[in-house]
Formats: C-alpha cells, structure tokens, sequence
C-alpha cells in the first residue's frame, strides 16, 4: 500500500479507532453437547454446533435414566422395614437425590473457553423448564468429584475462561402422560462487557427392549425347593445344565421360590443407550411387567437392582394374561419402507379390542413402533406362543420360526397313510400314578395326566381337525401383518408343525376360539442367542419307528436350517 494512503488513515486514527472498541466481539457464551453423537464433545471445531439447539431423531445429544441401585442401597433399604407400596418401590434409585453415585453414566457437557472477560464476569446453567428441571442433573466437576448443579449456582470468572466440565443425568425414563425425556440447557454469562446466553438440546435415551440378535449373559428363572416345589426345582438345574453346557458363564440367576415360576411374565429385560468414546455406554433397565397385584414383579426392585441395573414399572395394570412378558415380543432391526429399525419393533398380542397395558410405555419411548398382533384365540394368549425370531445367515440376518398346524395335521396324515394310524399321537409316558413327594402340597405336584390318543383317533375328529385349520388362518393373519408391517418375505419364514387344542382352563364361550398346545410348544423356547442354542421342551410326538420323534425330528431340521 502506498504510504500516504497510511499518512490519510492516520489523520483519521481517533474515530477509526474508536469505531473498533465499539464493534470489537465481546465475550460469548457457547456450551456443546454430543450432538452428532460421535460419542465425544467436539470444542475445537463445529461438528457438534450445527443442530445442536434443536433434538430431532437423527441429531441430538443423548443422555441416560441413571437409575441403577450402587452397591444395592435401595434394594436394602426396601428390605429391612414394612413393605413398600408399589408406588413407593421405584422412589429410591442412584438418581433419585442430588449425590452422583454412578458418573460412569452421566452425560457430558461442555463449554468452549472464554477469553477477555471482565472481572465480575459470572456465569450460570440451568434448566428452565420445570418438569425437565424435576427430571434431570447437573452436575460439574470439582477438584475430581461430581457435584449438584443448580439453576441459580453461578460460576467464577476463572472457571469460564478454563472452561466448563459437566455432566448431565436423568432421574426417570420418557413416561406416557409424562415427561417426553426433552430437556434444553442454557448457558448464560454476565458480565461488564457481555451479557449472553447459549442454549443445547438433549433427549433422555429412550428404554429398549432386547431381540434375538443380541447375544445372551444370563438367563433368569425362579428357584424351586425339594419339598414344595419338587419339579421346579429338578427344572432349574437341568435348566443350570443346559445353559452352562451352551457356553453361558454367568450362573442362572434365580429369583425367589413362590408359586409364580413365569419368569418370562412378570419381567421384560431392556436398557438404555448413549454413544460413548469407546463404543455404546448402556444402563441395563428390567421392566415389571404391568401387573400391580403380581407380587413377583416386586422383586426387580427388592433383589435385581445392582450396579448398573435399575428397573421400571408402568402401574395401572390388571392380573389379566393379556399383560405377561411373554406377550412381548421384538423384530430384530431392518429396514422397510425407507426406514431404519435399528433397535427393531416391539410385537405386542392384543385381546379383541384390549391392547397390552405397557403399549403406553413403549409408545413413549418413540424407537421401537409397537406392531398388534391377534392372540385372542389362544387360551393364555401371548405371542410368543406361536413365533419367535431368530439370527440367520440371509440377507436381512434374521428369520421368524411360526407354528404351523397345518403342517402338524399333514405329519399325522402322512404317518397314517404309511400305516401308522394306531401310533399314540403323544408318545410321552403317562405317569399320574406317581406319587408326589411326601409333604408336597403346592400345585405343582401333581403330574399331568397324558391323553392316550392315536393318530388314526385324532384325524377322525373333525372339531379337532377344524380347530386347527381355525388356528392356522388366525396365524396366517398375523403372518400379513408383519408382511405388511416388516416386509417379511416367504423365504424368511421358517414353518414348525404343531398341533392346538381347546383350552383345558375352563369353559369356552360358544363360537369362540380359545386353544392350548397340544404338543409341548416348542417355539416358546428359549433362545441362547451367541451359542447356537435353543432350550427348548421336548414335543413328544409319535414314535412309529425305533422310538423316533418324528415330530421332534421334523422341529430339528427346520432349526438346523440356519445352524441352531
């Protein structure tokens, strides 16, 4: 530049430099999240700037419900005095007051450095909305502790410029009627030269429930005892047997004898999930199934809850089969429609026009769309009575096993076509004239007496036969929902033959459809899912030939089919 051009400015230098003072950048304030949940907080670029006042679906930092029980100081204290209610169970969790006794769980939050602030400078973050405020911590890190941070907690000049370290929390998980899980924080800095405010949106992360893909820790049953319950109690260690035989290394964990051994219907396992710099950090949440008067589902609460284990319940729910875990089922992810399932979707059995009373709950959590499937024509009425889904070697990686009854009844046709017709249908020994165990009292001693049917017998019985086509086309219905729902392809559905009866559990209404397994269900098995393993019950179906299960044998192969 040529120097009189500098010599003119000069001559212009006290209103030049004046109009710089008045325009020069003061102090801003600037908090970031893991907005694009790369799992780490980036302060140096902008990754994390571009969305990050608003949480949508796919952007949005995502915390975690820290409600496990650390070194189980809530399930001791529902313990050692009267009975809690079922309202007041879940009132206790590492969340439920202001001391961080899990931070491995806390969310981080974070602000850039300041740099020329005035000395009164101050600086504040807070939540202003009250139910989000109710529902949520703050916490900064102070000297290599955690602590509670309020809305009206200011903090110094010096903490500003070093920048902010925090974390954030939940006390709860997203609720129906509730709290959706939202939360905006704001960062605010006040001083001489600034006054500004900065604002980052979170979402609590939303309560997942398992699927088949995801390999098995542990299993959980109920603990029988020699004199009461003497069959449970041979159940769960040959059950022990089984999964450390799969390769399973936790024990069985075993919840208290009583006469409620469903496991399956009084708890739902789940968790939640946030990204993390080393992969997914996840809470382990077990549901209690929404039966308030189920006096097992307490137990979550009282003995389950550890480290890292917290429980949840959605109460309201009547004693009735419709609410069981067992009628909670999940597709594993895919892809249909132009959208991901990346946690799957929840199947849930409906009864005519009632739904499930948790429907509600997993509505709220917004990940995992709930599909309504038809179970009221089976006597207990669960889904998983009648398909399960399981990882497979294909395209989508998984396929969905469906009792077939129809298949069932050509198996005995066949059999009897080949001179078999005289063969018991159930080749399962009767033995009711054993006796129970001397003390015995509970229901469970009594063996059940078995039908002496032949094939020939239970072809020839045309309202058994007709039963069964009934139940296949009920099945096959489900079957074009999750066609419609999944695009679910014919390839993708692996066929069992079983055969129904009418409901052994009193009377069936006239013109109503209300059946039971004839044969022991094999689909409602238990997938050990890492070990290619299936614990599943014996059918006991014909043996025409050498002692064969043809049934058991025909279940076999279709598992074998993708290596189970």
């Amino acid at each position: 530049m040529h120097p009189n051009l500098l010599l003119v400015g000069a001559a212009c230098l006290p209103a030049t430099l004046g109009s710089v003072v008045a325009t020069r950048a003061s102090p801003r304030a600037d908090i970031r999240a893991d907005t694009n949940r790369d799992g780490t907080v980036d302060l140096e670029g902008d990754s994390d700037v571009k969305g990050k006042q608003q949480w949508t679906a796919s952007s949005g930092a995502v915390f975690l419900p820290n409600i496990g029980d650390t070194d189980r100081r809530c399930s001791k204290k529902a313990l050692s005095g009267p009975a809690l209610s079922n309202e007041a169970l879940d009132d206790c969790n590492d969340a439920s007051d202001n001391i961080q006794r899990a931070p491995q769980f806390l969310a981080p939050l974070k602000t850039v450095p300041l740099r020329g602030l005035a000395a009164n400078a101050v600086g504040t973050v807070s939540v202003s909305d009250q139910t989000a405020r109710d529902n949520v911590r703050i916490f900064r890190s102070d000297t290599g502790k955690w602590i509670f941070t309020d809305n009206d907690f200011q903090f110094s000049k010096e903490a500003l410029e070093a920048g902010l370290e925090l974390g954030i929390d939940a006390r709860d998980t997203r609720r129906p009627d509730g709290w959706d899980g939202k939360v905006t924080v704001t960062f605010t800095v006040r001083g001489d030269n600034t006054n500004s405010t900065d604002q980052v949106a979170l979402r609590v992360a939303p309560v997942l429930m398992h699927h088949h893909l995801q390999p098995v820790e542990q299993v959980l049953a109920v603990a029988g005892n020699a004199t009461d319950a003497p069959f449970i109690n041979q159940f769960t260690q040959d059950l022990s047997a089984a999964v450390k035989g799969a390769g399973i290394n936790q024990n069985v964990y075993l919840f208290n004898a009583s006469d409620d051994i469903w496991v399956q219907d009084f708890v739902e396992p789940g968790y939640a999930s946030m990204p993390g710099p080393s992969g997914p950090v996840s809470i382990r949440v077990m549901i209690r199934c929404p039966q308030d008067s189920r006096v097992a589902g307490r137990q979550l609460f009282e003995y389950f809850r550890k480290d890292g284990v917290g429980a949840v319940q959605h109460l309201g729910g009547a004693r009735d089969e419709i609410n069981s875990g067992g009628n909670i089922e999940t597709v594993p992810p895919h892809s249909f429609n132009g959208k991901d399932w990346p946690a799957g979707r929840v199947i849930l059995g409906t009864h005519g026009e009632q739904k499930h009373h948790i429907l509600p709950y997993l509505q709220a959590q917004e990940t995992q769309d709930p599909i309504l499937l038809d179970t009221d024509w089976l006597s207990i009425g669960h889904v998983d009575e009648f398909l399960q889904f399981l990882p497979a070697d294909n395209a989508r990686g998984w396929v969905v096993m469906v009792d077939d009854p129809l298949a069932g009844l050509a198996m005995l046709k066949d059999l009897e076509a080949k001179g078999h017709g005289s063969v018991a249908a159930i080749s399962r020994p009767n033995d009711t004239d054993t006796q129970p165990p001397k003390g015995c009292q509970s229901f469970f001693c009594e063996p059940v007496p078995v039908k002496s049917t032949t094939i020939a017998q239970a072809l020839s019985d045309s309202a058994f036969v007709s039963l069964n086509q009934q139940c296949a086309e009920r099945i096959e219905n489900n079957i074009a929902i999750l066609k419609r729902e999944v695009g679910l392809a014919d390839a993708e559905i692996l066929r069992l033959p079983t055969l129904f009866e009418n409901s052994p559990f009193g009377e069936v209404p006239e013109g109503k459809l209300k059946v039971s397994a004839f044969y022991p269900g094999v689909v409602n098995n238990l997938v050990l899912t890492g070990t290619k393993t299936c614990v599943a019950p014996r059918p006991w179906g014909p043996t025409p030939l050498n002692g064969t299960d043809v049934l058991a044998e025909a279940i076999r192969a279709q598992y074998a089919k993708i290596g189970v």
